[in-house]
């Protein structure tokens, strides 16, 4: 049974990104939050921001993934999902999906957010085809200084 919890699990998140590289940390997490090594300080001091909520995902109690939502505008009733991070034994297995779908349910049930928008770098294809099954579309492309790092806005309505 996948469940999603607001309740961060940093030990998770820290052996998720144990003996993993900078690259590694700044594919899922980008470049203002954490730096390399990422620490329990720093995930804590990042969930208890005004404005931002960690999420974990759950499959049997068991923690399976990160997602944060963040950058919420009451006025203009968006919001970003941002920082997503799955274990790797868990990928290929649809429960990314799965448990980013609840994500947007739940933002949509108990808020009054219109929007939901995240960044993904272009070279990360299975997560392209996530958010695009979840109603995701590209609203704007960024090339940066080293083309590995492009990337796509994209955005979901209600």
């Amino acid at each position: 049974m996948l469940t999603i919890k607001p309740t961060p699990d940093y030990d998770a998140i820290l052996r998720w990104n144990a003996g993993k590289d900078e690259a590694f940390l700044f594919q899922w997490a980008g470049t203002t939050a954490y730096c390399h090594p990422l620490t329990k300080e720093q995930l804590m001091r990042q969930s208890a921001k005004d404005g931002v909520t960690v999420f974990m995902a759950y499959e049997n109690e068991v923690p399976i993934g990160t997602m944060e939502l963040c950058d919420i505008d009451p006025v203009q009733k968006t919001g970003r999902i941002c920082r997503v991070l799955f274990a790797e034994e868990t990928r290929g297995k649809g429960l990314a999906h799965r448990a980013l779908s609840a994500l947007c349910e739940k933002v949509f049930a108990e808020t009054e957010l219109e929007r939901l928008s995240l960044r993904v770098y272009c070279f990360n294809l299975p997560a392209i085809r996530c958010y695009e099954r979840l109603g995701f579309l590209v609203t704007e492309y960024y090339e940066e200084a080293d083309s590995h790092w492009n990337n796509y806005a994209m955005e979901r309505k209600k």
